[in-house]
C-alpha cells in the first residue's frame, strides 16, 4: 500500500533529520525502501552498512508510530508527498549527491520544467539589493519560457525574490526550513498563501518539525539542487546565500552574483564569490539570460541596469539632472538647487521613484538611476 510505503520512507528520513541523509547510497542498495523493513535489522545493515548508526531508531516502534502520525497529518491536510523513488521526484534534485528521501509539497509546480533559477541573499537587505532584485526578475519575465524562481521564504532577499516573481508573472517555489505545521517566519504567512496559488511550498522536514537553525542550512542544498543556476543578490561575508552558492557550484550549476562597492559590508560575500571565480558577475538581467542561453522576447533588453529616463521637461527632468551630478542628495538639497520649496517636490519625486528614474537610499537621500 502507498501509505505503508510512505510511512517506511518517513521512518527512514526522520532518522537523519538534523544531519546528512545518504539518500543515494541507501536507495541504490535496495530495490525499494520497503525492502529495508522486509529484510529486518540484521540483513538490512549487511546490505547497507550506513544504516548501522541509525538502526536502533530506524527499527523502533516509537519511530514508526511518529512516522505514521506525520504521514496521516500530511495527507489529511492536502499535502503532496513525493519520494526519491517516485517518477515525479524533481530530476535536478535527484542528480545531487545528497538528495532528500522525500518532499512534502503544497501547491503545483512542474519540477521537470526547462528553467529554474534560485535567487537568494541576506535577510538584512538594503534598498540597493531590493532594487536590483526587482530589476533582474523583471528582466527574466521577458524570457520566452519564463523561469521558475526558487528561494527560501526568509525575510530580506528571499521575500523580495518571491514577491517580485509573483508581481511579474513568474511561478515561484519556496523551500521551507520547517515542517508545514510551523510556518517561518510568521510574517510571510500571506506571501506563502500567494505562492501556493502560483507555485509551491516545499520541505523535506516532517510536518511537526519546528524552527531549528541547522535545518535552514540543510534546506539550502534543496534550493540549489532544484535550480539550473543560483543568483546571490546581496550577501555579507557569511550567510545562507553563500552556502547555497557553494552548494550550487558543487552540483555543477551556474552561479551568479550582483557586485557591490568594495567598502560595502552587505556585498562582501557577493564580491568574494566573484573574486574567487565561484560566481559570474551580473550587471543586469541580460547577464544571466545570455550566460544561460535563454531567449528573451525583449530584443532591447540591456545587459546592465541602465536607469530609466525622466519624463521630458518639468521638475522631474531637472531633479534627475541634478541627482546625476550630485548623488545621495536629500529633498532640501534638491529644492535649494532648483530654487523651489521642498513641498513642491513631494509628488514629482514620488513619481520619479515609481518610474524607476530615481531611488531612495538610507538617510532619505536620492540617487538617479
Amino acid at each position: 500500500m502507498r501509505r505503508d510505503y510512505l510511512i517506511h520512507t518517513a521512518t527512514l528520513a526522520g532518522c537523519f533529520e538534523g544531519g546528512r541523509a545518504p539518500g543515494r547510497e541507501i536507495t541504490e542498495a535496495f530495490a525499494s525502501i520497503d525492502d529495508i523493513f522486509l529484510l529486518g535489522r540484521r540483513d538490512a545493515v549487511r546490505e547497507c552498512p550506513p544504516l548501522a548508526r541509525i538502526a536502533d531508531k530506524l527499527f523502533s516502534r516509537s519511530r514508526a508510530d511518529d512516522a505514521a502520525r506525520e504521514i496521516d497529518w500530511a495527507l489529511d491536510n492536502g499535502l503532496k508527498i513525493v519520494t526519491i523513488e517516485d517518477n515525479d521526484y524533481p530530476g535536478r534534485l535527484r542528480e545531487c549527491n545528497d538528495p532528500p528521501l522525500m518532499l512534502y509539497i503544497k501547491g503545483e509546480c512542474n519540477f521537470s520544467g526547462p528553467r529554474f533559477i534560485a535567487i537568494v541573499g541576506t535577510r538584512a537587505a538594503t534598498q540597493y539589493g531590493r532594487r536590483y532584485c526587482d530589476r533582474i526578475i523583471e528582466g527574466l519575465s521577458h524570457c520566452g519560457i519564463k523561469p521558475v524562481v526558487v528561494s527560501g521564504l526568509a525575510l530580506g532577499i528571499d521575500t523580495y525574490a518571491h514577491t517580485f516573481a509573483l508581481r511579474y508573472g513568474l511561478d515561484t517555489v519556496a523551500v521551507m526550513g520547517t515542517g508545514f505545521n510551523t510556518l517561518y517566519p510568521p510574517a510571510n504567512g500571506q506571501l506563502a498563501s500567494e505562492i501556493v496559488s502560483h507555485g509551491a511550498l516545499v520541505t523535506e522536514f516532517s510536518p511537526f518539525t519546528p524552527s531549528y537553525p541547522l535545518n535552514f542550512v540543510r534546506r539550502n542544498r534543496i534550493i540549489a539542487g532544484l535550480a539550473d543556476c543560483t543568483l546571490v543578490v546581496e550577501s555579507k561575508a557569511k550567510g545562507g546565500g553563500l552556502i547555497t552558492a557553494r552548494l550550487a557550484q558543487d552540483y555543477n550549476r551556474s552561479v551568479f552574483a550582483v557586485p557591490g562597492r568594495m567598502d560595502d559590508n552587505t556585498f562582501r560575500g557577493c564580491n568574494a564569490l566573484i573574486e574567487e571565480n565561484v560566481a559570474a558577475i551580473v550587471t543586469g538581467p541580460g547577464s544571466i539570460i545570455n550566460a544561460m542561453g535563454w531567449d528573451s522576447s525583449d530584443t532591447c533588453l540591456p545587459l546592465g541596469f541602465g536607469g530609466k529616463d525622466a519624463p521630458p521637461g518639468g521638475i522631474g527632468q531637472l531633479a534627475v539632472s541634478f541627482l546625476r551630478n550630485h548623488p545621495e542628495s536629500d529633498v532640501t538639497a534638491i529644492a535649494a538647487a532648483l530654487g523651489l520649496p521642498a513641498g513642491d517636490l513631494a509628488v514629482p519625486l514620488l513619481e520619479l521613484e515609481m518610474d524607476g528614474a530615481i531611488y531612495l537610499t538610507s538617510g532619505n537621500k536620492y540617487c538617479a538611476n
